[in-house]
């Protein structure tokens, strides 16, 4: 019975606040849509693949050496972004990107058990996503030689100029700016509800100061 009656309230709560639980979301679903659409930069996303490997002819070693390319993976990911790629991808872009910079656009993965390496880039905009994408893949192509002593570095893809769009996300948005205008509502009707210490009914009367309500006295407007 006790739950039932405090589900009553609570429910009756959220009726008497219904005014903030509609209003606060709207309000931040419109802020979300500003920042969206009028603040936020929109970025772009492509990305190119490259293949490192070894040339061996014997069947033996190369079974050997391709299980010693696979666990070399993360160290040539580590090499894609270092200093001495980057420093040289900004000097041949003529220093339009600094190569931290350009450390901040790219991003370098690989599958498992695989030797390919997908460098990801993202730009506000598209064309020069996928000249970043390309001049590091070149770049680490020609210099990875000299670092690793690898001579088989092939480059799989090439990145296009017309890379999807990856920010900002309106749905996402969206979403999350409705769902953080309930959060504050519930909690302005929360600190509404505990700090608001006036005695309004008789079941306030009973509950507050453990005393019977006798009788009532009706409101008489003029």
């Amino acid at each position: 019975m006790e739950e039932t009656i405090d589900l009553s309230k609570l429910f009756a709560i959220l009726k008497k606040n219904i005014k903030y639980l509609i209003i606060l979301p709207v309000v931040f679903l419109i802020l979300s849509m500003v920042l969206t659409f009028v603040l936020m930069t929109p970025k772009y996303s492509t990305s190119t693949q490259v293949l490192v490997n070894q040339k061996e002819t014997d069947s033996q070693l190369m079974a050997q050496q391709v299980q010693s390319d696979l666990q070399l993976v993360n160290t040539y990911s580590e090499i894609l972004k270092s200093p001495r790629i980057l420093d040289k991808v900004s000097k041949n872009l003529k220093g339009k990107y600094s190569s931290g910079e350009i450390a901040g656009m790219l991003t370098v993965s690989n599958h498992a058990e695989s030797k390919i390496l997908n460098i990801t880039v993202e730009n506000e905009s598209r064309e020069n996503a996928g000249k970043v994408a390309n001049e590091i893949a070149n770049v680490f192509s020609k210099e990875v030689s000299d670092i690793m002593n690898v001579d088989n570095v092939s480059i799989l893809s090439k990145a296009d100029n017309n890379g999807s769009k990856v920010s900002p996300k309106p749905l996402l948005n969206a979403i999350v700016g409705v769902f953080l205008g309930l959060i504050i509502a519930l909690i302005i009707i929360f600190l509404k509800e505990i700090l608001d210490k006036r005695i309004k009914t008789e079941e306030d009367v009973e509950e507050q100061l453990d005393l019977p309500v006798l009788g009532t006295i009706q409101r008489f407007d003029q």
